[in-house]
């Protein structure tokens, strides 16, 4: 292994390092762990009930009842329904402003509709924000002030040049008026803020932001829209304003950077440089095209070329980053825009901040990485395409019979892994017999999932329900941030860090509870459930976290023999901190401990060194599915065309991009189960029940906690 490739598969094992060891210890090092004890008298919870509410009273009503043991509760009226006594046991709703989350809450403007074209206007709806108000009134403190759109605890948060935006209707009203000035008149718009029904909180929003905007001499209207109504305008920019929070995919700042601030441009090169002067600029780039102060380097972007006169600061080091645009990309990106998939949320067209957030996804120098994100964040603050209004706190909501409660801090909590007292409330659901008892653990909720596909569905419901029902290649341990093994039991990167090996756990099946039928899974299964999200590239869902790092195409199912080959050569690995380099696949197994069954390797190919893959891969798109469920009859040609899963691409045969996709219209409604739980009934918007699933492969964990066999 040269000297070279070694170095770039070190940085970016000491990357993962970081992102994993790093923000965990950040946000959870003065927190006590959930602790296993093995007690067999533990009651398990076999089902869980989501009952869907969008009348907040009905909600609080069902809570204090005992009804449901977990409810959706704004925070202004958290402090009230504290304490709370129901039976022997009380409610709990509190805050803990020592444990930063990453859960963030924003205003969406949609800069592609006047007047929110205009930095101007945008900057003076910033300034007339009443955000203490919001705060204070809204989330009562569950959130906490925050000013850029990379949250604190994350690589790239910084304060350094950055417009701390306040309530300030007198500068607001300056900014309007120098506007007017040039011929600028706001009584011409009608300003839309719209939000998901039954969010009583985002209500409280829009008509504090209606009252504060109106004073600048807009008519400004509110609206609501049932969830499926909203994703719909949000995904396709029917919209003016938006009311939305931010749960991250993955711990990265790069799923905030390309959600958000990415302007839907495509590039066919970035690059960056350390300009050894001011007058070293032009070597680069043939114009100038920003210039920003960030606390380490004055970082400097245009287009790739020469000739270009910098008259910019020189107190730091410049670091010049220039790029070449892809035109063609770029339009098609344009055309038909999806929010989150072809462009940032705001639709914010800014060409050299896109190749900021472009590159910074490639970068593995720590020190250049944080001035591309520093960079990007500053500007996306200074020019406000979204108003950000708060990061959140630690919260606890839960009745006091529940036991074993925590929050991850990108992912959800799994209901077969907390408990309740055995002399928790008994109180009938009326949905279908079922009563919530110490075996059920019952949610009141509001909305609804956007699908029951993985592939499809990028929303926190859907999402909350895929971490029940399915099995990831990787996952993460209660609160921890360290990637741990799932149906991937080890995992190995090549020297230059662009091939990502996983070894299959052996002896899983997924169930079918509408048939009643399991299937096998193996390397091919995870392989495919992965590339089919990139496949059907459906409408506003998440296949930019598989196409944007992953060549699917290119990635392939290796036997175990044929992996031996391969890691015979060396590949490098990196489990709980500690990095190594290993050379067969006991020895890989042996550092993760593991010694049982294998069931082949997949190859993701990765199109660049990317630290985050790991904990992509914990997320929706890494939902293992079978794919004899999702292929039917179809499955046994479609294996052998694809030779096993060594030419994937010929799945394309079976599989179609968009919503006419067979696959899809299967699974967005009959969801298979490779998890805790299955899907055991559901009638929209009014109830979703899960079961225990009698074929987890890991079921032995419920007879640890519980002394529990299905």
């Amino acid at each position: 292994m040269s000297k070279a490739l070694s170095r770039t598969v070190a940085i970016l094992l000491i990357l993962i390092v970081v992102i994993a060891i790093g923000i965990g210890a950040y946000y959870w090092s003065s927190m006590q762990q959930p602790t296993q004890v093995i007690k067999p008298t533990k009651p398990i919870h076999t089902q869980v009930l989501y009952l869907i509410s969008n009348d907040e009273n009905t909600r609080i009503q069902l809570y204090q009842s005992g009804t449901v043991d977990i409810a959706a509760v704004t925070p202004s009226r958290w402090r009230d329904i504290n304490n709370t006594p129901v039976g022997n046991f009380k409610l709990v709703l509190a805050f803990d402003p020592s444990r930063p989350m990453l859960t963030i809450q924003h205003v969406i403007l949609n800069t592609m509709r006047e007047p929110f074209n205009i930095t101007e206007v945008r900057q003076a709806l910033a300034w007339a924000t009443p955000y203490q108000a919001i705060l204070d009134q809204v989330f009562s403190g569950l959130y906490t002030r925050l000013y850029t759109i990379v949250p604190k605890g994350l690589q790239g948060y910084t304060e350094y040049n950055i417009v701390k935006y306040e309530y300030n209707l007198t500068k607001a009203m300056e900014i309007i008026d120098q506007l007017k000035q040039r011929g600028f008149d706001p009584s011409k718009y009608t300003i839309e803020i719209a939000y998901n029904q039954g969010n009583t909180a985002r209500q409280q929003i829009a008509a504090m932001l209606q009252n504060a905007w109106s004073q600048l001499g807009f008519r400004v209207i509110v609206n609501t829209y049932n969830w499926p109504q909203y994703l719909d305008k949000v995904d396709n920019f029917n919209f003016d304003v938006a009311l939305l929070g931010w749960i991250p995919d993955y711990l990265d700042p790069d799923n905030y950077l390309m959600p958000f601030v990415w302007g839907g441009a495509e590039f066919t090169e970035i690059n960056y440089y350390k300009a050894s002067s001011p007058n070293d600029v032009s070597n680069y780039v043939s114009r100038v095209e920003r210039v920003i102060d960030t606390e380490k380097y004055i970082v400097v972007v245009g287009p790739k070329g020469s000739g270009a006169s910098y008259t910019g600061p020189a107190n730091k080091p410049i670091l010049v980053v220039n790029y070449v645009l892809d035109e063609e990309a770029t339009m098609k990106n344009w055309e038909k825009p999806v929010s989150m998939v072809t462009i940032g949320a705001p639709g914010w067209k800014d060409i050299p901040v896109s190749a900021l957030v472009k590159i910074s996804r490639t970068v593995l120098d720590p020190d250049i990485r944080e001035a591309v994100i520093n960079a990007a964040v500053i500007v996306f603050n200074n020019e406000s395409p979204m108003i950000m209004l708060g990061q959140q706190v630690g919260e606890r909501n839960y009745g006091s019979w529940v036991y074993n409660m925590y929050y991850p801090l990108s992912a959800f909590a799994r209901y077969d892994l907390m408990w309740e007292d055995p002399n928790a409330p008994v109180v009938d659901t009326g949905v279908s017999g079922i009563r919530n008892d110490p075996n059920t653990m019952v949610i009141a909720t509001i909305g609804w999932p956007d699908t029951f596909d993985p592939a499809k569905s990028y929303e926190s419901f859907g999402w909350e329900i895929f971490w029940q029902i399915y099995s990831r290649p990787i996952t993460y341990y209660y609160e921890n941030t360290e990637p741990e093994p799932e149906l991937a039991v080890a995992w190995a990167f090549s020297s230059d860090a662009t091939d990502l090996y996983l070894v299959i756990r052996g002896g899983v099946q997924a169930y079918d509870p509408w048939n009643n039928k399991t299937y096998p899974i193996d390397a091919t299964d995870v392989l495919f459930s992965i590339w089919r999200v990139a496949r059907t590239n459906l409408p506003g869902g998440p296949s930019w976290m598989v196409s944007d790092f992953i060549d699917v195409n290119a990635s392939q199912v290796l036997t175990e023999d044929e992996f031996k080959q391969v890691v015979s050569n060396g590949l490098s690995t990196v489990y709980h901190g500690q990095s190594k380099t290993v050379k067969s696949l006991d020895e890989l197994l042996g550092f993760f401990n593991y010694s049982g069954q294998t069931a082949g390797v997949v190859k993701l190919k990765l199109k660049f060194p990317y630290p985050p893959i790991l904990h992509v891969l914990t997320t929706a798109v890494g939902c293992v599915i079978p794919m004899e469920y999702a292929l039917g009859n179809q499955y046994q040609q479609a294996l052998a065309d694809s030779n096993n899963g060594k030419n994937p691409a010929a799945w394309a045969k079976y599989v179609l991009e968009g919503e006419d996709d067979p696959t899809y219209k299967l699974l967005k409604d009959k969801p298979v189960s490779t998890g805790p739980y299955y899907v055991a009934d559901y009638k929209e918007d009014s109830y979703i029940l899960l079961k225990l699933n009698p074929y987890y492969w890991n079921a032995t964990v419920w007879y640890e906690l519980y002394g529990f066999k299905p």
